[in-house]
This record gives structure tokens, sequence and C-alpha cells, in this order.
């Protein structure tokens, strides 16, 4: 998400590790009350690009 636009380095999960990483990221977006300030003090990204993560991964777990 930083705005390095190197290629990424190729990474596999397995359904379940994607499961994982996908109900995490759920849960920082949508269910713990963090501020928009807080999350992106800890995760060092903004609300908007944790969902486009969380986005990208739900795509992936549903084959699109």
């Amino acid at each position: 998400m930083s705005q390095d636009k190197k290629a990424a380095p190729a990474v596999s999960f397995t359904a379940d590790e994607l499961k994982i990483i996908n109900n995490a990221l759920n849960e920082v977006c949508h269910g713990v009350a963090f501020s928009d300030d807080e999350l992106a003090t800890g995760l060092g990204y903004t609300r908007v690009q944790v969902e486009a993560v969380l986005a990208k991964v739900s795509r992936a777990l549903k084959g699109k």
C-alpha cells in the first residue's frame, strides 16, 4: 500500500490463511472501535487503504 510502485514480492497463502487475514482486517476496520487516527497510527495506513486490502483479500477468497 505504500506509494512505491515496485513489483510486490510473490506470496502464497492457503485458503485458511486468507480467511485469517480477511477476518483480522475486517475486525480492525469494522469490529473494534478504533478512530481513523488510531487505526492510522497503529497500522501506518489509513482506514481506506486497509479496507482496500480487505476487499482484495475478500475477492481472492471468492475466486474473483
